[in-house]
């Protein structure tokens, strides 16, 4: 029997491409890996996903401790929102 894995299509936002240039090279790049990880499965349990309160469909991913990524995603894509600083991406969701 044969299982059909269809990864999801990473899409970034115009404002998500900002966010990015904005922080330090090891971070993008846990970022993109991680980014990898939620196209194959959003609810890996290594990933520690979690919904954001009071904004549904969207949720957020740990990087490096100290950095959040926010995404959403349906079927086929994975919408990449926003990503920054734990102090700051909070107070700067504007979707």
């Amino acid at each position: 029997m044969k299982i059909l894995h269809n990864k999801r299509r990473i899409q970034r936002t115009k404002r998500f491409a900002r966010d990015i240039k904005k922080i330090s090279e090891s971070v993008q790049k846990e970022a993109f890996q991680i980014s990898q990880k939620l196209a194959d499965d959003i609810f890996h349990a290594s990933l520690n996903v979690c919904s954001m309160t009071g904004l549904k469909g969207i949720y957020r991913v740990v990087i490096k401790k100290d950095y959040r990524m926010i995404f959403s995603f349906d079927r086929e894509n994975l919408y990449l929102l926003r990503i920054g600083h734990r102090k700051d991406i909070y107070r700067k969701m504007e979707l």
